[in-house]
Order: C-alpha cells, then sequence, then structure tokens
C-alpha cells in the first residue's frame, strides 16, 4: 500500500500578518522564523516592497518532512 500524504492548496504567498494568523504565531515570531531561514520569502521587486513568505516553499518544505517522518509506512 502506497501512502498518500496530502498537503493543503492554498495562495502562493502571503505576509507575514497572514501567516501569522493562519499558522497561530506572532508576527514577531513569524520575522524570527524568517531572519533564521526557516521561511523563505519572495524576492522584492521594487525596493520598500512588502516582503511575502513563499507559500509554495513552505508547502514543499512539509511535504519532505512529511515524507521522512518515521510515523508514515515507507
Amino acid at each position: 500500500m502506497t501512502p498518500q500524504i496530502a498537503i493543503p492548496s492554498g495562495p502562493d504567498l502571503m505576509t507575514y500578518e497572514e501567516f501569522a494568523v493562519a499558522y497561530g504565531y506572532s508576527v514577531r515570531t513569524v520575522k524570527q522564523m524568517v531572519a533564521d531561514g526557516d521561511l523563505l520569502i519572495m524576492p522584492r521587486k521594487k525596493d520598500g516592497g512588502a516582503a511575502r513568505i513563499n507559500m509554495v516553499a513552505f508547502r514543499g518544505r512539509l511535504l519532505q518532512q512529511a515524507l521522512n517522518c518515521r510515523y508514515v509506512a515507507a
């Protein structure tokens, strides 16, 4: 039997505030996660533009973690 892992779809980009609300973090924690490299941001098109979290990369990371999880039978 092949395990099936579903990663939810959603927006490709989120603001820090949207991510914080969706995942239950404070905005300060989200900014620290970006600074630590735990969350990737999309390059800004212009100086001073709002940073957006790359949700495609985030979901890809969740998928990789799920595949490496010892609770999923391989």
